[in-house]
């Protein structure tokens, strides 16, 4: 059981797995490689045996044909042909018009004629040979029959050699390949192994560990640069919400540590019924202030578990426009600024829950009266932009404007513009407000974006898709 878990483990690897399917690949292509070679080889011998008959049957015919004494023919076949049938121990015979043996090389074999009398097409297989027979007529028009032939032992010798050699180099690669796999895996595999060794040591505590990248700019790279971005990523919404919890419970702390500095204060000698209606109201402002704060952030959880969307639900963006605008017209007028909308107002259905696109529409609004100045402006408009079916909702006004630094921020959560100011007339926040209002939009598939000039106004432009059926809220 321990060996078969061991092999088990072993094969569980990538490495292994890689070696095995090399080793595979090799011994298949090898196999099939050497016997194609095999068949393509001995056929190429046995035509070049062949070839060679008819080139030697030709050549002789042609010697033949040009002599008139067959002594002398003889003769001169013996000195000028020995080379021919001594190699490899092929063989010349000639028979006469009748099939009569009238000569041959001392090596060929005792055969009649006329066991062979039908190979005149090509050669032809005895049992031990293989032969070709061709007839000829000399300069005095007597014919012959000249024969040619070579034991089919030296063709199947020079088949063994090759199948021997085809043996040796068969063997030579298979012993090779599951080394040659080995490194091969290895080196495709030693990435793997240090993204793995740095992604185990990567810790919550240190979020600046990076995998290394090699530069190649292969699969391995990429994977190494894709799991950096998402570190990056990670290590960004592990930084925010750090200061998101930091901010919140500061947050938390000034009203409970100014309810609690009331209350001891109060306590600590008899008060009068008016010293303890005032205490009161002030402990009712911060406890306001708590829920206010604690119904935001509940808002902004929703916002981050993406539950903003739900699909096929759709507003009328228009009314809610108008309706935030009535609802701020008493405001407005209390901080003596003048709110009214742009052109006429278009028709917009656009995806997304009423509740928190309200919630959008009024931050943005509020903010800009509350970050006026008296006989400021904020003006609202809602237009659609046909060519990239986009609802445009855009709130400007004349107020305090931002700087660049704040500008960039803007968005943050629990950033103000300006703590010192925002404290001012009633204006104190928490800033969350328009961090909510990015999460919604983008949760809707939309954008929103902010234009700013100091002391003299800003301008909010929130994108989203037009919705194709309205669907009663």
């Amino acid at each position: 059981m321990r060996f078969m878990r061991r092999i088990r483990e072993l094969f569980s690897t990538l490495r292994v797995r890689l070696v095995a399917w090399i080793i595979v690949i090799v011994v298949l292509m090898v196999v099939l490689t050497n016997l194609t070679v095999r068949e393509v080889e001995q056929e190429s011998l046995r035509a070049n045996y062949d070839d060679f008959l008819k080139v030697t049957l030709d050549d002789v015919g042609g010697f033949l044909a040009s002599k008139a004494e067959l002594p002398l023919t003889f003769d001169a076949i013996l000195r000028e042909k020995r080379k021919v049938y001594e190699y490899r121990n092929w063989f010349l015979t000639i028979f006469d018009v009748d099939h009569q043996l009238i000569w041959s090389s001392e090596n060929a074999p005792a055969m009649a004629f006329q066991a062979f009398a039908n190979d005149a097409h090509g050669p032809y297989d005895s049992n031990r040979h293989r032969i070709l027979t061709s007839r000829i007529r000399n300069a005095n028009h007597e014919v012959y029959f000249v024969r040619c032939g070579f034991p089919k032992s030296a063709l199947q010798d020079d088949i063994e050699l090759l199948n021997r050699n085809i043996f040796i180099v068969t063997v030579c690669i298979l012993l090779t390949a599951p080394l040659g796999g080995y490194v091969i895996a290895l080196r495709a595999t030693r990435p793997i192994s240090n993204i793995i060794q740095s992604a185990a040591q990567l810790q919550p505590s240190n979020l600046d560990q990076r995998l290394p990248i090699q530069g190649t700019g292969d699969e391995l790279d990429q994977l190494s640069q894709t799991i950096n971005g998402m570190l990056d990523r990670i290590a960004s919404y592990v930084h925010q919400h750090r200061d998101f919890i930091a901010n919140a419970a500061h947050e938390l702390r000034s009203p409970l540590a100014a309810i609690r500095a009331s209350v001891e204060v109060t306590i600590e000698r008899e008060r009068t019924p008016a010293e303890y209606d005032h205490l009161l109201v002030d402990v009712m402002e911060e406890v306001t202030r708590l829920s206010g704060l604690i119904n935001r952030l509940l808002l902004l959880a929703e916002t981050d578990g993406d539950r903003t969307s739900v699909p096929g639900h759709v507003t009328h963006l228009d009314r809610i426009v108008r309706e935030s605008v009535d609802m701020f017209d008493g405001v407005a007028e209390f901080n003596s600024v003048r709110l009214s909308t742009g052109k006429a107002m278009a028709s917009a259905v656009v995806p997304g829950e009423e509740t928190y696109l309200r919630q959008v529409v009024r931050n943005l609004i509020d903010n800009a009266i509350k970050y006026n100045r008296p006989e400021g402006e904020v003006i609202v408009n809602l237009e659609v932009d046909s060519g990239r079916c986009q609802a445009v909702l855009t709130i400007a006004d004349t107020g305090i404007g931002m700087d660049d630094e704040s500008l960039s921020r803007a968005f943050e959560r629990f950033y103000r513009v300006d703590r010192s100011r925002s404290r001012e007339k009633g204006r104190g926040g928490y800033g969350l407000g328009l961090s909510i209002c990015q999460t919604i939009v983008q949760s809707l598939g939309g954008e929103i974006a902010v234009e700013s000039v100091l002391g003299r106004g800003s301008r909010f432009t929130v994108r989203l898709p037009l919705a194709s059926e309205p669907r009663t809220q």
